[in-house]
């Protein structure tokens, strides 16, 4: 049976989604809605790299590439430095900073700020929100990283660092290098909304936290909930509104669509109990996030 601690927490998460769920959605919207101004289209051919004018401007709207999912623009730019010396930078512009970040850190194409050798070119590689700068240069000319990030810093709404909406995730216990974004499959599963996942090790302990990247249409969360293999859980006091899961083999899983319309997950290879713990962490940190 639950202890009573266990039984009040719950209650209070119950409680919590019922009162906060009357509002949340209708508050969420309208401040989406004040805060997202069109983006000034960009005039290219004003682009200076270190006070030098692209002689070479080329912009294709709506590029389709099954290999780049959500590709919305590619742009190529050719600065001319000096005799014999030019430098190609391709930007590749996507449907938003998520798909930017999972072709970025999933497509085994980039390597941070390691430069590439390419035949008789260096390639350097720079991601920012959604955009991906790829640099292209003589490989035995020396492009020193700073004036490429200045370069990138000077496109209108820059936003430098790593996006916030990983700072929701708990904190402690972090797996090193095991973070991820997911865009077309989750759990092995058709994935109908953006997620980000992070990987937990305490001692024996293994689980994962998984968020959707934003708020997601609650018709659009049921078909995907739709595909998980439930189950009655032991040792816990279930909630309706919590989808409990198996993944594999000793792996358990809980999922939920939190008030304001984010969605969190939580599986591993853990009891029930110490899931159910782990999950009312992850949900009370995405849930007071800002992002």
């Amino acid at each position: 049976m639950p202890n009573i601690a266990k039984t009040v927490r719950m209650l209070n998460f119950r409680r919590m989604r019922k009162v906060l769920s009357l509002f949340s959605f209708a508050a969420i919207a309208l401040l989406v809605a004040c805060s997202q101004e069109p983006e000034a289209p960009v005039d290219h051919s004003a682009i200076l790299y270190k006070g030098v004018r692209p002689m070479n401007v080329r912009v294709s709207e709506n590029t389709f590439d099954e290999n780049i999912p959500a590709l919305q623009k590619r742009v190529n730019l050719r600065y001319p430095m000096q005799v014999g010396d030019t430098l190609d930078v391709c930007i590749l512009e996507f449907r938003s900073d998520v798909y930017a970040l999972d072709y970025y850190m999933n497509s085994g194409r980039f390597q941070g700020i390691v430069p590439i050798l390419r035949g008789p070119y260096l390639e350097q590689s720079i991601r920012s929100d959604a955009r991906i700068f790829i640099f292209r240069h003589d490989g035995f000319r020396r492009y020193e990283r700073s004036d490429l990030e200045n370069y990138v810093r000077s496109f209108p709404g820059y936003h430098g660092g790593f996006p916030q909406e990983f700072l929701s995730l708990p904190f402690e216990h972090r797996e090193v290098g095991r973070t991820s974004i997911q865009t077309r499959n989750f759990l092995g599963l058709k994935s109908f909304f953006p997620v980000l996942v992070q990987s937990y090790r305490d001692a024996n302990l293994q689980w994962n936290v998984a968020r959707s990247w934003d708020q997601v249409d609650e018709n659009v969360y049921k078909s995907w909930k739709a595909q998980l293999r439930t189950v009655e859980p032991t040792d816990v006091m279930t909630d309706a509104l919590v989808s409990y899961f198996n993944v594999g083999e000793g792996v358990h899983g809980m999922a939920t669509q939190l008030p304001g319309g984010r969605v969190v997950v939580v599986w591993g290879y853990l009891g029930w109990t110490d899931l159910e713990r782990k999950f009312f962490t992850a949900s009370d940190r995405i849930f007071e996030a800002r992002f």
